[in-house]
């Protein structure tokens, strides 16, 4: 039991250490290369030493009867656990680790399967482990013991201020991105949906233009072959009026030759509108496209180029916790694994804190 908080704070560094040391030997093991698979920077788990700590602390009077001890470390730990996962998930907004897989858990805190195996972990620590490490605690001299915790403990509040800080970074860049990938999305839809419109808008204003075309042939084609008729009635009415018909005539094919003109050129202005009118708007819309074009263009680069930025902190996290999840930018955490080339593991076994 210990005396005092010198002691106290000696029993969380040694054991924040060997639960690093465990996580570590465990991520070798199992992938064949160091990991270092704590929530900071450094060789320490806090939740290991704040586990021991409080196992330490309130058991050590029950630490004859075994099956106490063991029950009494499963659920301290157990709670210890729901909690930091709790807390960590609404700090950060990630959720570190997951047992929803596993049977009996509790929100994918906590399960029964790793609530045993700190159950049992912590009594062989009770049993075996902390008699030998506390003794060496006591023999250390008092003045050397108190610079090295100044030394650790000022260490260990540098990291924590550091990973606090890298985290939040992190998920603000998640945000970013996150947005970044909406807007390009919406872009590249309003491009594709531009061209598909545009090209149905040219193909009908073509369908017009040949109609409207079409019909003022048919139009001139009739007032051609009005023309044509004029001659033959003008002969019938000279026959009768002789050279007041011819006058009529001059001054009746006069009339039809300027309205003919007149339907030629109002039909040639009509269709140098509606050609100046479709250019125009093509201009427009190639000037937008072009526009919408480059943005996008620019997004994609900017987004690419997030991924390369100042990415040791968040690699090195990503490498301890495979298996997070953000509870707002899943997607783009996904992406960021991928590019790391971390592999996900289901079903994760270890959690890594």
């Amino acid at each position: 039991m210990p005396q005092n908080f010198y002691e106290l704070v000696w029993i969380f560094i040694i054991y924040a250490f060997i639960g690093w040391c465990t996580e570590v030997s465990y991520a070798a093991l199992d992938t064949g290369k160091f990991v270092n698979r704590g929530f900071l920077n450094g060789p320490y788990c806090p939740i290991y030493g704040c586990g021991v700590v409080i196992v330490v602390t309130i058991l050590t009077p029950l630490k004859d009867n075994l099956l106490i001890l063991f029950v009494g470390s499963f659920f301290l730990t157990s709670v210890l656990e729901f909690i930091t996962g709790f807390i960590l998930e609404r700090v950060f907004h990630n959720k570190w680790w997951d047992y929803s897989d596993k049977p009996i858990n509790i929100k994918g805190y906590v399960c029964l399967k790793f609530s045993i195996y700190w159950g049992l972990a912590c009594t062989f620590i009770m049993d075996i482990l902390h008699p030998m490490i506390y003794k060496g605690i006591t023999l250390l001299p008092y003045v050397v013991g108190v610079v090295l915790l100044v030394i650790f403990m000022g260490v260990f509040v540098v990291d924590c201020c550091i990973t606090v800080s890298t985290i939040l970074k992190f998920n603000k860049r998640l945000k970013v991105m996150d947005e970044m990938a909406v807007k390009i999305h919406r872009l590249s839809d309003e491009i594709g949906v531009n061209i598909y419109e545009n090209v149905t808008g040219v193909i009908e204003k073509s369908e017009e233009f040949q109609e409207n075309h079409a019909e003022l042939l048919d139009k001139l084609s009739d007032t051609k072959e009005d023309i044509m008729e004029l001659p033959a009635a003008a002969k019938d009415k000279i026959m009768e009026t002789a050279e007041a018909a011819k006058d009529k005539i001059a001054d009746t094919a006069e009339s039809a030759k300027l309205t003919i003109s007149e339907n030629v050129m109002e039909a040639k202005n009509e269709l140098a509108a509606k050609a100046a009118a479709i250019t125009e708007k093509n201009a427009e819309w190639k000037k937008n496209q072009d526009a919408k074009k480059k943005e996008w263009e620019e997004l994609v680069a900017e987004y690419n180029k997030m991924f390369a930025q100042k990415n040791a902190g968040f690699k090195r996290i990503l490498k301890a916790f495979p298996d997070m999840k953000s509870l707002n930018q899943n997607e783009t955490l996904q992406k960021y694994k991928n590019y790391f080339n971390i592999k996900q593991k289901i079903g994760n076994e270890k959690k890594n804190n």
